[in-house]
């Protein structure tokens, strides 16, 4: 019996990349899935291309859901009986998103105040207040 799954959780310590013994790639990943005050671990194991790309792109920390198959079994662990998950994922979805590309902020030749707008390659509005204009307000 296959199980498709969609786990969400935190990756516990950075992806790392192996070689099997035949001389294939994957990357291999431990997810921290809280629920309310327990914990649940799961094994991740990925041999798609993209989902090994997507799983090295994260770090420790990082939100990201996988979507595969599910093995589950049991083990013990101080006399107490413990689920575990592996998954073999075939999608990686990083929960957070990828960086902006940013310029940096540079003051107007001129010397008027910064309009961020500009900076990322935004139109100023047409009905915007010109800088120049110092009309006193009347009362």
């Amino acid at each position: 019996m296959t199980i498709h799954t969609l786990i969400t959780g935190e990756l516990f310590k950075d992806p790392v990349q192996r070689t099997s013994a035949s001389g294939k790639q994957f990357v291999t990943a431990n997810l921290k899935i809280q629920a309310g005050s327990e914990t649940q671990w799961c094994s991740l194991i990925a041999f798609h291309d993209d989902a090994q790309a997507e799983l090295l792109r994260c770090r420790a920390g990082d939100a990201l859901s996988a979507q595969g198959q599910l093995k589950f079994g049991t083990y013990e662990k101080n006399g107490e009986v413990r689920v575990s998950l592996d998954v073999t994922a075939n999608v990686i979805t990083p929960l957070k998103p990828k960086p902006r590309e940013r310029r940096p902020r540079q003051a107007k030749p001129d010397g008027r105040e910064f309009d961020a707008r500009q900076a990322y390659g935004r139109p100023t509005p047409a009905n915007s207040i010109d800088p120049d204009f110092n009309d006193p307000c009347p009362i």
